[in-house]
């Protein structure tokens, strides 16, 4: 299939025996089909943020109850977790731009069903029942703009352009909840309007998107099941992806449990909760740093290298987080422990994307995000448990001693470890 929209170069002058060298790329930020899917992307990243940040709020709003707010996030977390690994047979099966035009179109109407339910009154199984038809359709279609990002850029911009999406994605998780925390001030109308024309943005964006994002020709009709089978064993098959899958889980396991560990031991000690929101500020701030520092990192350096600082950076962190002392000193490690995750994230997931044929993307895709969510819930799980058996400071050694885990995930695959820089990949696989 044509890959054109990847392939748009700046013009090149022939060299002196007449031949043409082969084009360059044009810089991200020239790009055009790189910047509508970025705008597309960033409306998808910014709906989603507002609208995980009031749904349950509302619900608290509206009924008082702090369980049922629980309730109904869970739901919708897991309409989306229950409908991803078909999301990306859709991926594969259908044309991402079409998908990306459906999702955010979809999005927006969820939302605006939820402004229907508020301004109402229809009460709380109504919430829920939307939002779980807003999980679904996350699972379904909004893993098409990840998918499609390899259409838009060559794989050797992938790793910038990951890079580029940790920045953003650090700017909306710090933004976001302010900012839905302003509109809700203003009402809760106003404030799910706001989050669906984040989405409307999102539609409006993948509709200007140039390029071919149809899929491979099937080689014969088969079932979901089947697709999702041979994508889970194409991705089995190749031990080096295996290996990116399983470093990506234990490093979001070892990070996200060691914060939250951190949160309920401030929040059962009496700290103050404006305090106890600057412990996520300062992850913020340190993905924000380590995102603008990325792009060229994983651009001029062996990808292997960029992982296996970034994961010990992280890990030496968290072994030395145990023993820091006061508030102060413990923010400041956990934003220089963060630092290295946005160029590892680039590094190892653009390179997961390079070595994946469109044939089976939206189903390797898919299967990443949810070993990401499967990181998710089992933090609360490690952080509780482990605060109430072994006390802060082991559950703490815990956390590191699963983020060193990952490096030795690294350290131990010499596939992962000598993986050179990205305009070398093609070489080294050869």
């Amino acid at each position: 299939m044509s890959t054109s929209t990847a392939a748009e170069a700046a013009p090149q002058t022939p060299d002196p025996d007449g031949t043409t060298p082969a084009p360059v790329p044009l810089p991200l930020w020239r790009s055009g089909p790189y910047l509508a899917w970025l705008l597309s992307d960033t409306g998808q990243a910014l709906g989603s943020a507002l609208q995980f940040f009031l749904v349950p709020l509302l619900v608290v709003l509206v009924t008082g109850d702090a369980a049922a707010a629980g309730t109904v996030a869970a739901v919708g977390l897991g309409g989306r977790v229950a409908t991803t690994l078909l999301g990306g047979v859709l991926a594969d099966r259908h044309d991402l731009r079409s998908l990306m035009v459906l999702s955010g179109l979809l999005a927006a109407a969820v939302v605006t069903g939820m402004v229907a339910v508020v301004g109402l009154d229809l009460g709380l199984v109504a919430l829920g029942v939307l939002n779980l038809l807003a999980g679904i359709r996350a699972g379904l279609l909004a893993g098409a703009s990840d998918a499609a990002l390899k259409q838009v850029v060559p794989s050797g911009q992938l790793p910038g352009a990951s890079a580029a999406n940790q920045a953003r994605d650090a700017a909306v998780s710090m933004g976001g909840p302010p900012l839905a925390g302003l509109l809700l001030g203003l009402g809760a109308v106003p404030a799910l309007l706001a989050a669906a024309a984040a989405y409307l943005v999102a539609a409006a964006g993948a509709l200007v998107l140039r390029g071919d994002f149809r899929p491979e020709p099937a080689a014969g009709p088969s079932s979901i099941r089947a697709d999702v089978v041979s994508g889970l064993r194409w991705l089995w098959a190749r031990p080096e992806l295996r290996r990116v899958m399983g470093v990506a889980l234990l490093l979001n396991l070892g990070l996200n449990a060691a914060v939250t560990t951190l949160l309920y031991h401030l929040a059962t000690t009496g700290e103050d909760p404006a305090r106890i929101g600057l412990v996520s500020t300062s992850i913020g701030v340190g993905m924000l740093v380590g995102a603008v520092a990325a792009a060229p990192l994983v651009q001029r350096l062996p990808s292997g290298w960029v992982a296996m600082a970034g994961m010990t950076m992280a890990g030496l962190s968290m072994l030395v987080l145990p023993f820091v002392p006061g508030f102060w000193g413990r923010l400041a490690v956990l934003a220089v422990g963060i630092l290295g995750a946005p160029a590892t994230n680039a590094a190892m997931m653009s390179y997961l994307m390079h070595r994946t044929p469109r044939a089976v993307l939206g189903r390797v895709m898919s299967a990443a995000q949810l070993v990401s969510a499967g990181a998710t819930p089992l933090a609360p799980v490690v952080a509780g448990f482990g605060l109430a058996l072994l006390g802060l400071r082991p559950t703490l050694l815990v956390c590191a001693a699963v983020c060193l885990l990952a490096v030795a995930a690294v350290l131990t695959s010499r596939a992962l470890r000598t993986l050179p820089r990205p305009a070398q990949w093609d070489r080294a696989e050869a």
